[in-house]
């Protein structure tokens, strides 16, 4: 069953200015430590950061914030493959026995925008 679904884009220019003016303290209220090494590896560092912003929103989006999430209770991993993959260290939704939910992950890119979207599925 879907209990969730959130979607998000993110302009990858609003992102630079922000790594820009405010670096650090940015970057650590909104990525965890795995994040952030993450993108510092890549080639396209602000584009990388861009897209795990719009993952975390459109996730924040698929629960509606009912659990009180912040930025570093969802923290962005990467399989083998490169697929996105959330971890999640809060309560998504109480009502749920035993937190049995699956977080499903789309995301792209252009030069200019990252787009995300999060559906977020009961597992019975």
């Amino acid at each position: 069953m879907i209990c969730g679904v959130g979607i998000d884009i993110v302009d990858n220019r609003r992102i630079k200015y922000l790594l820009d003016k405010f670096s650090n303290h940015f970057i650590n209220k909104y990525f965890t430590y795995n994040e952030i090494n993450f993108c510092n590896s890549r080639i396209d560092v602000t584009n990388s950061f861009a897209k795990i912003f719009s993952i975390k929103e459109a996730i924040i989006k698929a629960i509606s914030n009912k659990s009180g999430m912040t930025w570093q209770s969802t923290e962005i991993l990467h399989n083998e493959l490169g697929q996105p993959l959330a971890k999640v260290y809060c309560d998504l939704y109480g009502n749920l026995p035993n937190n049995k939910y699956s977080i499903h992950i789309s995301t792209s890119d252009e030069k200019n925008y990252s787009v995300s979207m999060a559906i977020i599925e009961y597992i019975a």
